[in-house]
């Protein structure tokens, strides 16, 4: 039984600060947000950013606090969890000591199921290492990542196998992997760990997170036109491929950060941030 669920978040620019600051004409160089030292990153995101800023009457730095704030209100729907940033994790398991838990990594943009806590009380804790989830992409092109590929409950898109072990905000670690002193923080880095030290995993067939991968994702930038028309016409394709999803009701926790996202970008696309949005209709499956 899981007595336990963390959820830590990863560390992430001040988006709020920063779209302050730009709003009041204060500069906000590349120095500020961007990692130049991680080389995931494409060296041009600076210049997309500063491009973006150009053509949208929603700046980039706004537009990602307000995806934060998104995933904020998601969160706080998730009943009886433990959240807490990602240099707080040691004092957290010192407090808990020898409880059964599974800890999950974040990113401000992702989501979680509200019933988490209950989805996952079930799995014995004392006998893995980590308990490994499908999970949905919502991006242009909406994707379900499973281990091979499988089919799986509740699906949303295509299927596409994991591409590590462990991915983004799927893989919930137990008091046992996080002992083992290895670094665990990032899925690339966990994957390895898995590897390395023979991590027992536990397949479990519910999806519990999605991640949202707007146009505004750092790894998705590079692929964004530079000029008016285009930029507008890929934030359209992006919001109707979303908007014409089928969303099962076992989901239904997805739409109100998916619509409240959509609305977003539409005021992303828009000839001015005072123009009149429609609000977009997200259809359920009953």
């Amino acid at each position: 039984m899981v007595d336990r669920v963390i959820l830590a978040m990863r560390a992430s620019p001040d988006w709020g600060e920063f779209a302050q600051d730009y709003a009041a004409g204060i500069p906000v160089p590349a120095t500020r947000y961007f990692p130049a030292h991680d080389l995931r990153f494409s060296r041009d995101v600076p210049r997309i950013i500063e491009r973006w800023n150009e053509l949208s009457p929603v700046s980039y730095f706004e537009c990602r606090r307000r995806l934060r704030d998104i995933a904020e209100a998601n969160l706080t729907k998730v009943e009886r969890v433990i959240r807490v940033g990602w240099p707080g994790v040691p004092g957290v398991l010192e407090e808990l000591d020898e409880a059964s838990l599974l800890l999950f990594y974040l990113d401000d943009d992702d989501w979680f199921h509200p019933d988490l806590v209950d989805m996952c009380e079930e799995i014995d804790a004392s006998s893995i290492d980590v308990a490994v989830f499908p999970y949905l992409r919502l991006a242009a092109s909406v994707t379900t990542f499973t281990r091979g590929g499988q089919p799986t409950p509740h699906a949303v898109g295509r299927y596409e196998p994991f591409k590590y072990r462990y991915c983004t905000n799927n893989y919930g670690l137990t008091a046992r992997a996080l002992s083992s002193g290895a670094s665990l923080l990032e899925h690339s880095s966990a994957s390895q760990a898995g590897v390395d030290l023979g991590f027992v995993d536990l397949h479990v067939d519910e999806i519990v997170s999605a991640t949202s991968k707007t146009p505004c994702s750092a790894s998705w930038l590079p692929e964004l036109p530079l000029e008016k028309d285009a930029f507008d016409r890929y934030i359209r394709t992006y919001i109707e491929t979303l908007e014409a999803l089928q969303i099962p009701s076992a989901l239904a926790w997805v739409e109100a950060p998916l619509r409240e996202t959509l609305v977003l970008f539409r005021e992303v696309c828009s000839s001015s941030p005072s123009a009149a949005m429609r609000r977009p209709q997200v259809r359920s499956n009953a």
